[in-house]
C-alpha cells in the first residue's frame, strides 16, 4: 500500500531527477530550477548585475555567463572533482551510472556544471553542451589548476581534525602554514576549505571562526576544556600521519580495535561491516570523551549483553580501546599517552586548575576510572596523582 509519505518521497525524487534531453542545453537545464537555485549558481560563480531579473531573464543570462565563468566554478577543485569532470567530458557529457551522494549532485548543479536528470526512464548526470564544448576546446581551464595543492590542503585539514576534533581557524592555519607562507596563501587555503566543506561531509566551518570534524558532538565543550590545559601542547604528528588520517573513510584499526571486531564476529550473528561500524562508533565516542558506561550502552545498540560474564568480557575489550584512543579534549593524546607524558615530565596534578577534567584512564581490573588519590596501577606504591597521573 502506497502511503502519503511514499508519495511525497516520489514527488521529491521526481523533482530532483527531472525529465531532461540529451544532449543538454543550458536553457533546458536551468529551466528546471527554481529562482533560488539559479541565484545560488549566480552567487557561487560571482556573476554580478543579475539580481533584478525575473526567472526567465536569469535563465537566459546565466546560459551565456556560466561558460565565461568556468574558471571560477572549478577554481578550488581537488583531484577527485577534476577527475569526475574529466570523466564526463570524455564520455561526451553524460554519466549513466551516477554513484555520488545527493549532496554532491547538488554541489555541481549549484555551479552550473552538472545536472541530475532522467533520460528515457534512466537517472543520469548530464553536462550542458556549452560547458562540454568549452572544456573540450580549452584544456587550460582544468590544466592550470593546482589540484594537488588543494588536495593536500584538504587532506591536511581532515587529518588535523581527525586527531584534534575542533580548532580555531587561526590554529588550523598555523598548523598548515609557516610564517613565510604569508597571508595570500592562507586566504587561498580558506577559499579551498569553504568550497570543500560544501562537497565533502567530513568537516564544518562555524560562524565563530572554528572548524570541526563532523563527528564532534560538542565543539564548544572541547574548546572550553582544552583552554584550561594551558600547560599541555598539542600532540605532535608528522605530515605523513596527517595526510594518511585525512584520507576518506580512514580508520585506525589498531590491535585493540581488531580484538573487539574479532570477538563480536565470533560470538554474534553480525557481518563485518556492522562489526566495523560498531567499533568505529565506539572510537568516536571515546574521542568525544564519553564515559565507559556510555560506551557500554552504545555497544548494546549493536550486540546483546545478557549476563555479567559477557559484560566483563566486552568491558575488557572496551577499556583498552578507550585508554589508547586519542581524545579531542586532551589535544590529540590518548589517556595512556597523557599519563605517561605527565609521569616522565614529573608534572604533578596540583599544577593543573581544579576544574580541568583529567584524562580518564580506566583500570583494566576494576573497570573504574582511577581517582587522583587511588594507588597507581603501575604498582609503584605511590598515589596515582604523584605517579602516572
Amino acid at each position: 500500500m502506497t502511503t502519503k509519505l511514499d508519495k511525497l518521497l516520489d514527488k521529491a525524487m521526481d523533482k530532483f531527477w527531472p525529465q531532461l534531453t540529451y544532449p543538454l542545453s543550458f536553457e533546458d537545464a536551468l529551466g528546471t530550477l527554481s529562482k533560488q537555485q539559479l541565484t545560488s549558481i549566480r552567487t557561487n560563480l560571482q556573476i554580478s548585475n543579475l539580481s533584478s531579473l525575473n526567472k526567465q531573464g536569469l535563465v537566459e543570462k546565466l546560459a551565456v555567463k556560466i561558460p565565461e565563468h568556468l574558471s571560477e566554478a572549478v577554481r578550488c577543485f581537488d583531484q577527485n572533482r577534476i577527475k569526475l569532470i574529466q570523466k564526463i567530458v570524455k564520455n561526451d557529457g553524460i554519466w549513466d551510472n551516477p554513484l555520488l551522494e545527493f549532496r554532491k549532485y547538488e554541489y555541481f548543479r549549484e555551479r552550473g556544471l552538472l545536472f541530475p536528470g532522467t533520460v528515457e526512464g534512466k537517472r543520469v548526470i548530464l553536462m550542458p553542451m556549452e560547458v562540454l564544448e568549452t572544456l573540450k576546446e580549452d584544456n587550460a581551464v582544468l590544466d592550470q589548476l593546482n589540484v594537488s595543492r588543494s588536495m593536500e590542503w584538504i587532506r591536511m585539514t581532515q587529518g588535523l581534525l581527525y586527531y584534534y576534533g575542533t580548532l580555531t581557524l587561526e590554529q588550523l592555519i598555523s598548523f598548515v602554514f609557516s610564517v613565510e607562507d604569508g597571508a595570500e596563501a592562507s586566504m587561498e587555503f580558506m577559499d579551498v576549505l569553504i568550497d570543500a566543506s560544501q562537497y565533502y561531509d567530513q568537516f564544518e566551518i562555524h560562524a565563530d571562526d572554528t572548524i570541526s570534524d563532523t563527528r564532534v558532538v560538542d565543539p564548544q565543550a572541547i574548546m572550553k576544556e582544552r583552554s584550561l590545559r594551558h600547560d599541555l601542547d598539542f600532540c605532535p604528528f608528522t605530515k605523513q600521519q596527517l595526510l594518511k588520517a585525512g584520507e576518506p573513510e580512514y580508520v585506525d584499526r589498531n590491535s585493540h580495535y581488531m580484538n573487539l571486531v574479532r570477538y563480536v564476529l565470533h560470538r554474534y550473528e553480525i557481518d563485518r561491516d556492522e562489526a566495523d561500524l560498531m567499533a568505529e562508533e565506539i572510537v568516536d565516542a571515546a574521542k568525544n570523551g564519553s564515559s565507559l558506561a556510555d560506551v557500554i550502552e552504545l555497544t548494546q545498540e549493536f550486540i546483546d549483553i545478557p549476563n555479567m560474564e559477557t559484560l566483563n568480557a566486552v568491558t575488557n575489550l572496551l577499556v583498552p580501546i578507550m585508554n589508547s584512543t586519542k581524545q579531542w579534549a586532551i589535544k590529540g593524546y590518548s589517556p595512556e599517552e597523557l599519563s605517561a607524558k605527565r609521569a616522565s615530565a614529573s608534572m604533578l596534578m596540583n599544577h593543573i586548575p581544579n576544574q580541568v577534567r583529567q584524562a580518564e584512564v580506566i583500570d583494566l581490573q576494576s573497570k573504574k576510572k582511577i581517582g587522583r588519590n587511588d594507588p597507581c596501577p603501575c604498582n609503584s606504591g605511590k598515589k596515582f596523582k604523584k605517579c602516572c597521573g
